[in-house]
């Protein structure tokens, strides 16, 4: 398999949904899994989600027709790889399973039915190809759901079974600039101390978005609080794997979201670089698609 020969070829004009199998299962050009994402969308019919971020770029969105019953996310996943995959193969390699789609997916209750059948599958496809063994199941959350204990158990145990990445939000630095970006209850303080907890048991990667208000040129990002949670995650025994950040790259559901340029994306990473411990790999994302 192969992919594109750079990650500035996965431009944010091309990290966009693809294909047509339904609203659960889709394939996706990602900047950050750098090729093809094989999304599976557990809110088929409505977003839904504990954040309210201004910068989401889920767009509106509404299919009260669509539905998702028991049994259906490994159906249609069989269906993809029976029906689509000879769409893609040959020129992208699978990157991930990725589940994340319209919303939050801790809030699903068929959360632990997907990561089942993403191991499933990627076990049955392995044995006819090799490559599939290394590909990972990723999921994308808020980090909120690191609050209930038994979304976290529920992770834990899965992560001894299989491949399993958790990409976790954590947006802002302070809590002020958190609940501008998160436009919620949720207290910046508790969701840095629920994914202290849980990348004990579990490693994460850090997501975090880093954007300007366009009304009055704020860049909302508390670079100063930022590096400040990092080491207290670290003296608290957090084990984080890498951190990415980004920045706007698709319409946002609020008109003021604003990317930052690629000079000051590079400046923020570098010194989140010069923070953190050597072996945590730090990324951004510009809004041009550079990666680094």
């Amino acid at each position: 398999m192969n992919i594109p020969s750079s990650p500035q070829s996965l431009g944010p004009e091309r990290h966009q949904r693809t294909g047509n199998r339904g609203n659960i299962i889709y394939p996706v050009v990602s900047r950050r899994a750098r090729g093809l994402s094989l999304g599976i969308n557990l809110f088929p019919d409505r977003k839904q989600c504990t954040y309210d971020c201004p910068y989401c770029e889920v767009l509106p969105f509404s299919a009260p027709d669509s539905r998702i019953e028991p049994g259906m996310v490994e159906a249609e996943l069989r269906a993809f790889f029976a029906q689509d995959w000879k769409m893609y193969f040959g020129r992208f390699e699978l990157k991930d399973i990725s589940i994340s789609g319209n919303g939050e997916p801790t809030l699903s209750s068929f959360l632990g039915e997907a990561l089942e059948a993403a191991r499933v599958v990627l076990r049955e496809m392995a044995a006819a190809e090799p490559g599939f063994a290394r590909v990972p199941i990723v999921l994308i959350t808020n980090s909120t759901g690191f609050l209930r204990p038994e979304v976290c158990e529920m992770l834990e145990r899965f992560s001894r079974r299989a491949r399993l990445e958790v990409w976790a939000k954590l947006d802002g630095g302070s809590p002020a600039t958190h609940r501008i970006l998160s436009d919620s209850h949720f207290e910046y303080g508790r969701v840095v101390d629920a994914i202290a907890d849980f990348s004990a048991r579990v490693p994460v990667k850090l997501q975090t978005m880093v954007c300007r208000d366009g009304r009055d040129g704020r860049i909302l990002f508390d670079e100063k609080g930022y590096l400040a949670t990092l080491q207290t995650l670290a003296r608290r025994g957090a084990r984080i794997v890498a951190v990415q950040l980004y920045t706007v790259a698709r319409p946002p559901a609020e008109p003021w979201p604003a990317s930052l340029d690629d000079a000051q994306m590079r400046a923020f990473a570098e010194s989140v670089r010069a923070s953190v411990l050597p072996e945590i790999a730090v990324e951004w994302f510009g809004r041009t698609g550079y990666v680094e």
